[in-house]
This record gives structure tokens, C-alpha cells and sequence, in this order.
């Protein structure tokens, strides 16, 4: 395969591009003034100028990867993130985008925004945002078609709409294009798969459908303890607790940050309670799971896993996310607090402290290479699980679009797993188009 290099591409948002080569490579240039290219995932021809630019505003310059074959150009990966808008604007955490794109700037991919509606089938292009890091805006551009595209659509509503199923399917069918973590996990179908998997069901608790009160009577009876989920959920929103205690039995569920406690003496009551606060949503049942207490309270250990440059499944870091005083949550905006794994374990666990942060990664590795072979395309994904005082891990949720960790480590790492996992398929497309061709 030809080699990679690196240089600097500057781009003008009216479409004129410049590539400036290092010295190294200068033979390149054999005294011409711009390079035959072909960019993106449908090789799109365009014209690179050789060289450094007269400064000029309104202008994009990134580290990129490039390499020649037969005399052509070719610059990349090319890094689409997908996401919604309405018109000349698009939505989605802003700042996680800003990271990715100056990740890629520093480790040689272009990365940029783009929606369903900015796309032109025809031509093989979209319309995107490139951050400015100068002046701290997006610059809207032509652009060729991405080697990879990033599924960040924000929420299961917007991703439901049929204009972003149809593009999601027209992407997911391009041979030349890599589409990772397609979509939103669905609560009730990730336990149902995971149960199918020998190896990794002794860490599930046992979850059922949320759907009639002698489904809900028999599963209470038998726990006593139990969490109530609704299936399209997230970052802890209508979680409800169920509890058996003495000779009645405790609903907790959260209000405006806090936990509201409300005691009833029959299931029955229970029952017409929380149907009340399903407001139609799906829901499902959960064991619940008695975990370690770490300065008096509960915590979940949240896992992120992401693939790597080679295409592997790893562990890139994992947080302690402890109750809050008020909270059925350990969601850190409703009251969670964040805490050093090593810290915790060691003060649990003593001398096994290094054995249970190991079983950690393999188990979290475990579930990873399962969901992956019942789902395609997924490429990251956090988990939130119990840990007992006795060692026991549980698998309580895993998300398919984690949001952004706090630890400044395990930060820089995922950004950076991103991109190396882009350029890695990247590299693949390559490697087929050389071999076809």
C-alpha cells in the first residue's frame, strides 16, 4: 500500500483547498502548483493547491493524513458527524463536536458536521460545518461525501423520523462508506439478546416487560426489591424504585432533582401509582441489585469501551458514579457524584482491589464482543453496572451514544480511539479499493 504522510490542508469555504507538504516531500510537487485528487468516500474529483496560502479569513487549517497513487491525491479520512438541523443550523452537543474535530486536526483526519437534509445524493456531497477554532464558530462548506460517518442524531425521537431512518438505511448500504453505532439501544430488546449469550448472563439481572399487574405482582413477590425503567430512557429520567419492607412497600421516584417516597400496603396500590407516572411510556421491570455502599451511599461503575486503531474492542476507562443524598440516580446532574475507581476499590476491597478492577474489564469486554456480534456496526458504547460487596457485577444498562466522560483521561482517550478507529476502516476501504482495482 503506498505510504501515509502527513500535511497541513487549508480550506476556503467557497471551495478552493491547499495542501502544504513537509519538506521531506517536497519532490512531490516536481514544480507544479496543484496535485489531480480524488476525495472523500466516491473519490470526487478536485483540484488541491500545493503550498501555503496568503492568510485570509473565514478559513479551516488541519493536520491531515495524505498519499498518492498512480499520480492522484487522496487526503483523508474524511470524518462525517451525523446529526439534525433546520436550516442553516444543526443541533447536538456542540462542545463534543468542537472535541472531535480539533482531535482530528491534531491526529490528521478532517472531521465535520452534517445532516440528512445537507446532503446531495446526485453529486456524492453534503453540505457541512467545519469548526473554526480562530473564531470559535462552524463554517458551512461543499464538501466530498466521508470515508466514516458518526452517528451523534441526539435523541430516539429525531432518530425515529422516517427522512433519517432513509438515510441512515441509503448510508448503511455504501459499500465505500463505514456507518457506526447505528442507532439507540432499546432497553427491553439489549437484555432480551444479552440473555442469549452464555457467557455473559450470569451478569444480567433478570428483566422483564413492564405490562400487566400479575406480571408485576409475581416479579415483586419474588424480588421484593425492584427497579422500574422506561425502555427508551436515559440519563436516569423516570427511573422509579420499588421496595419491600416489614409490612409495606416503598415507591421512590424522582422529582425536580429529589426522591419522592410514597408507602402503599397492597401491590394493587403500587400498581395504579406508577402506571400513573408511566404516562404511556414503555417500561420494564429489573431486579434490583444490593450494591457496595462507598462513603455511605451506593454507586454504579460506569465503563467505557470503544475500538481501537487495530479494530479491537479495549477499555478506555472507567468512573465511579456514586448517590446522591436525595437521588435513586447516580447520574451526576441529578446529584451524583464522580469518584477514582482505584480510590473506591481499595477502600472496599483492600488487597483484592486489582483483581476486581480486572474482572471489570473483562467482563465489560465480554459484553462488548457480544452485543457486537448481534449488532452491526457499533464501535463504542458506555455501561453502567452494580458492583456487590461481595464482587458480584450486574449489568444495569448499556448506551449505544455515551455522552462525554469527565475524567480528563479517559476524555482524551476516547476522542483519540475515535479517530484511530476511523482511520483504521479507513485504511480497509483502501486496501479493497487496491485490491479490486
Amino acid at each position: 500500500m503506498p505510504q501515509l504522510r502527513s500535511g497541513w490542508l487549508t480550506i476556503f469555504p467557497g471551495g478552493r483547498w491547499f495542501l502544504q507538504l513537509p519538506r521531506q516531500n517536497l519532490h512531490i510537487l516536481r514544480g507544479r502548483k496543484q496535485l489531480y485528487s480524488r476525495l472523500g468516500a466516491f473519490d470526487t474529483p478536485k483540484r488541491v493547491y500545493l503550498g501555503l496560502p496568503k492568510r485570509q479569513p473565514g478559513r479551516i487549517r488541519t493536520r491531515i493524513n495524505w498519499r498518492t497513487v498512480n499520480d492522484t491525491l487522496k487526503l483523508g479520512p474524511l470524518i462525517g458527524i451525523l446529526t439534525v438541523g433546520n436550516g442553516q443550523h444543526f443541533f447536538g452537543n456542540r462542545q463534543n463536536f468542537k472535541d472531535i474535530a480539533l482531535s482530528g486536526k491534531k491526529l490528521g483526519a478532517l472531521v465535520y458536521v452534517f445532516t440528512p437534509q445537507s446532503i446531495n445524493w446526485d453529486k456524492k456531497s453534503v453540505r457541512g460545518f467545519l469548526y473554526d477554532e480562530q473564531q470559535d464558530h462552524w463554517l458551512e462548506a461543499d464538501l466530498p461525501f466521508p470515508h466514516v460517518v458518526y452517528n451523534r442524531i441526539p435523541s430516539r425521537k429525531a432518530e425515529k423520523r422516517s427522512d433519517v431512518q432513509a438515510t441512515l438505511n441509503q448510508i448503511d448500504s455504501l459499500q465505500n462508506v463505514t456507518l457506526f453505532n447505528r442507532c439507540f439501544f432499546d432497553k427491553q430488546k439489549l437484555f432480551q439478546t444479552l440473555s442469549n449469550y452464555t457467557e455473559v448472563t450470569p451478569f444480567l439481572p433478570e428483566t422483564k416487560k413492564f405490562d400487566s399487574l400479575q406480571r408485576f405482582r409475581l416479579f415483586c413477590n419474588q424480588h421484593r426489591f425492584v427497579y422500574l425503567k422506561p425502555v427508551l430512557g436515559k440519563a436516569g429520567e423516570g427511573i422509579m424504585r420499588v421496595e419491600h419492607k416489614r409490612d409495606h412497600w416503598l415507591v421512590q421516584r424522582l422529582k425536580e432533582q429529589k426522591a419522592v417516597t410514597r408507602q402503599f400496603s397492597t401491590l394493587e396500590g403500587v400498581w395504579k401509582h406508577v402506571k400513573g407516572h408511566t404516562r404511556g411510556k414503555h417500561y420494564i421491570m429489573q431486579q434490583g441489585i444490593h450494591r457496595a455502599h462507598y462513603l455511605r451511599k451506593p454507586f454504579d461503575v460506569r465503563v467505557l469501551v470503544q475500538k481501537n486503531g487495530k479494530g479491537e474492542w479495549g477499555v478506555t476507562g472507567i468512573g465511579i458514579r456514586r448517590a446522591g443524598i436525595q437521588s435513586i440516580t447516580t447520574h451526576v446532574p441529578r446529584g451524583g457524584s464522580i469518584h477514582s475507581l482505584g480510590t473506591v476499590l481499595r477502600a472496599i476491597f483492600k488487597e483484592d482491589a486489582g483483581k476486581i478492577e480486572g474482572k471489570i474489564k473483562e467482563t465489560a469486554l465480554t459484553i462488548a464482543s457480544a452485543l457486537n456480534h448481534a449488532i452491526e456496526g457499533l464501535a463504542e458504547m458506555s455501561m453502567d453496572m452494580g458492583l456487590t460487596k461481595e464482587g458480584q457485577l450486574w449489568l444495569f444498562e448499556a448506551n449505544a451514544k455515551p455522552e462525554k466522560f469527565d475524567e480528563p483521561t479517559i476524555r482524551r482517550t476516547s476522542l483519540s480511539n475515535l479517530i484511530h478507529y476511523s482511520q483504521y476502516v479507513s485504511r480497509l476501504q483502501n486496501n479493497r479499493e487496491l485490491a479490486s482495482g
